[in-house]
């Protein structure tokens, strides 16, 4: 593959893989190079296996279709029944009896203007 296509690895990314390989070996000092040179051509070589599949992706893309299955007519499918809709009452279980109790719709507060609160205008109603 042409290695034009594919990008370099930048010099920080050498940098932290000849470190980790550095820290794998046991971190022997007076082989920086050749750590570098064997992150470097790692990195390379993974670019390159990541550029050839991606270019493989590309050329069957897109997938080959093959013919649908042919379905079967001898049972019919039928649609499933809608669920039943909940109870509008709860029924409370700690109580000794049954007691149906509905639910409690919650006020909404008083409005208020874009340019002040409930507190200024009365206040101001006050004057």
């Amino acid at each position: 593959m042409n290695e034009l296509n594919t990008a370099l690895p930048t010099h920080d990314e050498i940098a932290l893989h000849a470190f980790l390989i550095w820290e794998k070996e046991g971190r022997q000092s007076g082989r920086e190079q050749t750590y570098w040179l064997q992150a470097e051509a790692q990195l390379r070589l993974t670019r390159q296996q990541q550029a050839a599949a991606a270019a493989k992706a590309a050329r069957t893309w897109p997938p080959q279709t093959t013919a649908a299955p042919k379905l079967s007519t001898a049972r019919a499918i039928t649609p499933a029944a809608p669920k039943a809709a909940a109870p509008k009452t709860t029924k409370l279980a700690a109580a000794s009896r049954d007691v149906a109790v509905k639910p409690v719709s919650v006020a909404k507060p008083a409005a208020r203007k874009a340019n002040g609160s409930v507190s200024a205008r009365k206040a101001l109603a006050r004057n």
